[in-house]
Order: structure tokens, then C-alpha cells, then sequence
């Protein structure tokens, strides 16, 4: 009885996380639509609690092609603590919840992205490329002064406003030259821009914004997410 014991048991582990993850990426596709499978993966700490139905987190690795007016290298969905109704959920071939699931969505966009939203928002002075540092973005530009072509950086920082990328310059940057002040204050203009999300995930918002080292990261909430 005690090998047939540990048997199932096994079994129960070994079948039972793909068995729920597989549910959870059927749900998420056909209720928002999705043209490709999400890739899910549960977590259960400590793990004999899945067994309970009881799961700790979660990640949902969306399509990320379909997110909205951006072009992220990466989307996912980060799931909050929920149990599942393992019994339900078997029997019925679908996933069973006690409680709405919720999440919070994520979506990290490349300097390449980066540089074209900012080339398809900015038209009086060239982009030639976008640096993504920790806490800012130094978009770069090329201007003329006495007729002499001159690099120049406009740094500033990055919002999200009403579901809305918002670049706010806040310097120039000419490596080593002096850019008079007009052509500065023109700079700082001409590279402002707003630049609308559009609809995420499920519906969902971009609410929040985090500079990092290569990388923009954009955040919002998706509320109950259809799972169950």
C-alpha cells in the first residue's frame, strides 16, 4: 500500500502542474484572442501545496507581436497567490477557480523599439539612435551649426500618461562642443513626443514605466484575468 501510495503521489506531480498549465493557456488564448498558445508555468511554494490546488505565483508568456501600438521582445503576465478546484478542473477538462485570478502585465521594449517610436513621433530633427540608461534616455540627434554638422544627445525622462508613452526632455548633451542656446532650446522641444499604447492584453492599461539598461519597462494591472 505504502509503494502504491508513493506511486500516486508521484504521478500526482509528474501530471498534474502541465495538466493545469495547459488549461490556463487554453483559457488565456481563446478568451483574449490570442493567434498563438501563451507558455504558462505555476509555482507552488511549498510545492505539496499544489497538490491542495494552491498556487503561489504564476507567469503567463504572452505573444508578444499583438501588444497593442508597441513591439515588445518580451510580454508576460505575473499572476498573484490563487487556489484552484483540482477535482473540477479535472473532471471538466477546464480550469476551475474559487476566485477571479488576477495579474500584472509586463512588457519590455528594446532600444530598436525604443529608437522607432521615437523616430515615428519626432520630425524636426533626425533620430540616429536611442541610449537606454538606468533612470533616463539619451535620444540622439545631428544638428548644423555654421554650417558644420554637429552630434548632439537630448536626455530626459520617460511617463506614462493616460496609456501613453511621454518623452520629457530635460538636457542637451554635443560631446565636447557648445550648442547655443537657441538651437538647445529647439532640441528640447522638437524631441518631446507622446505616443499613444493603444489596448493591451485583455483590455488591460500601461499605468507605470521603469528605465533600465537596455531596456523600457512597461507595467500595468489586467484585473481578473479569464482563466476559470
Amino acid at each position: 500500500m505504502l509503494l502504491v501510495g508513493v506511486v500516486l503521489v508521484v504521478g500526482t506531480y509528474t501530471f498534474l502542474p502541465p495538466l493545469l498549465e495547459g488549461y490556463v493557456a487554453r483559457n488565456v488564448q481563446d478568451r483574449m484572442g490570442l493567434a498563438e498558445t501563451p507558455e504558462v508555468d505555476l509555482t507552488s511554494d511549498p510545492a505539496p501545496l499544489m497538490l491542495l490546488g494552491r498556487f503561489s505565483d504564476g507567469r503567463v508568456v504572452l505573444p508578444s507581436a499583438s501588444a497593442g501600438n508597441v513591439r515588445p521582445d518580451e510580454a508576460t503576465i505575473d499572476l498573484d497567490p490563487f487556489d484552484v478546484d483540482v477535482r473540477e478542473s479535472v473532471s471538466s477538462g477546464g480550469l476551475q477557480t474559487q476566485a477571479p485570478v488576477t495579474g500584472d502585465l509586463r512588457l519590455e521594449l528594446s532600444e530598436a523599439e525604443v529608437n522607432r517610436i521615437a523616430s515615428s513621433q519626432v520630425t524636426t530633427f533626425p533620430i540616429t539612435g536611442v541610449d537606454l540608461r538606468k533612470g533616463s534616455v539619451l535620444v540622439n540627434s545631428e544638428v548644423y551649426v555654421l554650417g558644420v554638422p554637429l552630434p548632439v544627445g537630448v536626455e530626459g525622462g520617460v511617463e506614462v500618461q493616460d496609456n501613453a508613452l511621454v518623452f520629457l526632455p530635460s538636457g542637451v548633451e554635443a560631446f565636447g562642443a557648445t550648442v547655443p542656446e537657441g538651437v538647445a532650446a529647439e532640441l528640447l522641444g522638437g524631441t518631446s513626443f507622446v505616443y499613444p499604447l493603444g489596448e493591451q492584453f485583455g483590455g488591460s492599461v500601461v499605468t507605470g514605466v521603469a528605465l533600465r539598461e537596455d531596456w523600457v519597462v512597461l507595467t500595468g494591472e489586467l484585473g481578473a484575468l479569464p482563466v476559470g
